[in-house]
């Protein structure tokens, strides 16, 4: 008989296998055409033993996405309290922003890809909560009339997409391509126009 050690070890490869599997069905087929049955069968278990270990599909797919997640919450909750001065505090927010989709690379090219991923009721809620409090952190929160916090807003988001958009691109090679997404990305959130 295996020790509980043993037990727990195989259960966490196994729990590892499904979610690599899980990454690999749902980025070819979208979450929602990816079947439990085939994914069963990509890592050589039964439909029973996905459900064991995570429930349903669903939980599946929350399994996979939550370290983004939670590295992404982390993140807000950090600039947030932050005393950084806004030009450093912008510098942090858009180096951690690059990190944290760096450090879950294929889970965020699901995401960005994957309408059913964004639109998925726990997932997509909880996405697009953490999208909204970083642009707000990203935007600052000084005192403006109405034309400059849109303005702001707009260069956050801007500034958002140029870290996104080029992550999002198969070809992407993070490591090198760092300085100049992060450049862009500081460019967006400087950008004035002259009246």
């Amino acid at each position: 008989m295996a020790s509980g050690t043993s037990r727990r070890q195989a259960g966490t490869e196994t729990r590892d296998k499904i979610l690599t599997a899980a990454l690999a069905r749902f980025s070819v087929e979208s979450y929602r055409g990816a079947s439990v049955r085939d994914l069963a069968d990509d890592v050589g278990v039964t439909q029973p033993v996905l459900y064991y270990h995570f429930g349903s599909k669903d939980g599946i797919l929350a399994a996979l996405i939550e370290p983004l997640l939670s590295a992404g919450e982390q993140l807000v909750d950090e600039l947030g309290a932050s005393s950084l001065p806004p030009d450093k505090l912008a510098s942090r927010a858009l180096e951690g922003y690059y990190d944290v989709i760096v450090d879950h690379l294929a889970v965020f090219q699901l995401v960005e890809t994957d309408k059913s991923v964004r639109s998925h009721p726990q997932a997509g809620h909880r996405l697009a909560d953490q999208a909204a409090r970083f642009l707000a952190v990203l935007a600052g929160s000084a005192e403006h009339d109405a034309t400059a916090e849109h303005d702001d807003k707009l260069r956050a988001a801007a500034a958002i997409g140029a870290i996104r958009r080029p992550l999002s691109l198969p070809d992407v090679r993070p490591g090198r391509d760092r300085r100049l997404i992060l450049a862009c990305a500081a460019a967006a959130l400087s950008a004035d126009v002259e009246s």
